[in-house]
């Protein structure tokens, strides 16, 4: 039997292999879950990071993934790219994890785009009942980009995911440093290149 489509915690310019920076109650709390069921409608999601750095203009999407193991050809990736929606409107559940430093911004799926997730689904799960597919993601990428100059220290990024009232707003992956990301084919001047002159629609902590 094919397990769930499962939640995938993607993050930042690059996506990340392993769960080390997820929390253990947000994979308990994914553990039953199935992507295939989650309305696009209700979908939120949360980027965290220090007020020097927002997420990229279209940076922040859901990504979808699916194929057969062992089948290059049959392999298929989507992803929507989300639009920035109002903290206030959140409540204090997600209000309170807009800490001082930082600036949080929230995102949710375009209206146009709502029907696009949903045929998405519905063909990701004719895959799977046709056995074109035994595995798959869901998940949130978010691009991180700089109003200021580098400094030292940690670039502490954050992303948090709503699909439900009845799982609420979870930490997908927690503290992920951006200078980890770097390597010697990505320096972390690609990684978070300079934002320009980008409108600031977000609500920072005091």
């Amino acid at each position: 039997m094919l397990s769930p489509f499962r939640i995938a915690a993607l993050a930042s310019a690059l996506f990340l292999a392993g769960c080390g920076h997820v929390p253990v109650s947000t994979m308990w709390a994914l553990r039953n879950f199935d992507g295939l069921s989650v309305d696009p409608a209700f979908l939120r999601a949360a980027v965290r990071v220090p007020r020097a750095f927002q997420p990229r203009p279209g940076g922040v999407k859901v990504v979808a993934t699916w194929g057969k193991k062992g089948d290059p050809a049959s392999e298929r990736k989507v992803e929507i790219v989300l639009r920035e929606a109002s903290l206030s409107a959140e409540g204090p559940a997600l209000a309170k994890e807009n800490l001082p430093g930082n600036n949080l911004h929230v995102f949710r799926v375009a209206p146009d785009d709502v029907a696009r997730l949903r045929a998405l689904q519905a063909e990701i799960a004719r895959a799977k009942a046709e056995k074109r597919a035994d595995h798959g993601s869901l998940g949130m990428g978010a691009d991180a980009c700089r109003t200021g100059d580098l400094t030292d220290g940690p670039i502490l990024m954050t992303t948090f995911l709503k699909m439900s009232d009845e799982t609420g707003w979870l930490t997908v992956l927690k503290n992920v440093d951006l200078r980890t990301l770097a390597s010697k084919d990505k320096s972390l001047e690609e990684i978070t290149p300079p934002c320009g002159k980008l409108p600031q629609r977000v609500e920072a902590a005091g």
